[in-house]
């Protein structure tokens, strides 16, 4: 299932507020997406219509395991594709940036095989863990 950036933004937030053992509530998500609460209740129907989220009442919004899921594959794919254009020669900002611009697009396959190649590095080039 593909998910937007946009998207993939709403869900690390919700999982900022699950973390912390409670749930995400609408007008914090829409003051930390800085939108407004119409547009993130709207975003917010999308995320719970492709099952990553569930609201338990109006105003109790917790991430599913397929959103959790989904939220470490994306940070998979970018920190591997991060590596992988430092590897290239690539500063590691640069590489940062132009990995947020197609990282969400690379089959999951070719993320597994370039992790592979790269010798399954434990973190990324600024240093932050590459989940397994």
């Amino acid at each position: 299932m593909k998910i937007s950036h946009r998207e993939l933004q709403y869900l690390l937030v919700i999982k900022k507020y699950n973390d912390q053992g409670m749930p995400a509530r609408l007008s914090n998500i829409a003051k930390d997406v800085e939108v407004s609460p119409a547009s993130a209740y709207e975003e917010l129907n999308h995320l719970s219509e492709k099952g990553m989220i569930t609201k338990k009442s109006r105003s109790e919004i917790w991430i599913t395991k397929e959103g959790l899921d989904y939220i470490l594959r994306a940070i998979k794919a970018h920190r591997v594709i991060e590596s992988f254009l430092v590897k290239l020669g690539m500063d590691k900002d640069e590489a940062c940036k132009y990995s947020k611009q197609f990282d969400l697009m690379v089959p999951e396959e070719i993320v597994e095989r370039l992790y592979e190649f790269l010798g399954k590095p434990k973190n990324c080039p600024h240093g932050d863990a590459i989940p397994q």
